[in-house]
């Protein structure tokens, strides 16, 4: 899957909804059009605000999981990789994408590191190419229902 078709995706979910929420015009066309690599949160916050929810499914057991911040996301994923045995490296090995996963998947924790570290490294962001890359090795498809 690639940016484009999300793009599709969303447009054939959201039925040419205007969007009123938060996020700039810039951000948004990104997401309407999936030309650039926009961050994971900006896609949450424009299904949140569209009313839409963001589903993320395991194409192998049919599981469905709803992502409501990229911390779900980022636990979505590490709940897939132990799943099947997936690591950083081969990740990168099949796509030449490097994905980081945050310190800790406890928000408490995070919590933690983030007011020690003077709150700049406190959860790893995580960008759509990133997202779709760690997709393809595990095997988990993106959609959006209403």
């Amino acid at each position: 899957m690639n940016q484009e078709q999300i793009a599709e995706k969303l447009k054939a979910v959201s039925q040419d909804k205007v969007y009123k929420g938060g996020l700039s015009t810039y951000a948004v066309q990104s997401i309407k059009s999936g030309r650039s690599n926009y961050p994971v949160s900006n896609l949450i916050t424009y299904c949140q605000d569209l009313e839409l929810k963001f589903v993320m499914t395991d194409l192998a057991t049919e599981d469905c999981f709803y992502p409501i911040s990229v911390l779900d996301v980022h636990k979505v994923l590490d709940l897939l990789m132990n799943r099947y045995e997936v690591d950083n490296k081969l990740i990168y090995r099949k796509t030449a994408v490097h994905y980081t996963a945050p310190k800790s998947l406890v928000e408490e924790e995070l919590e933690k590191i983030k007011s020690a570290s003077g709150a700049n490294k406190y959860v790893a962001p995580l960008s759509i190419k990133t997202l779709l890359a760690v997709c393809e090795v595990i095997h988990c498809d993106l959609s959006f229902v209403n």
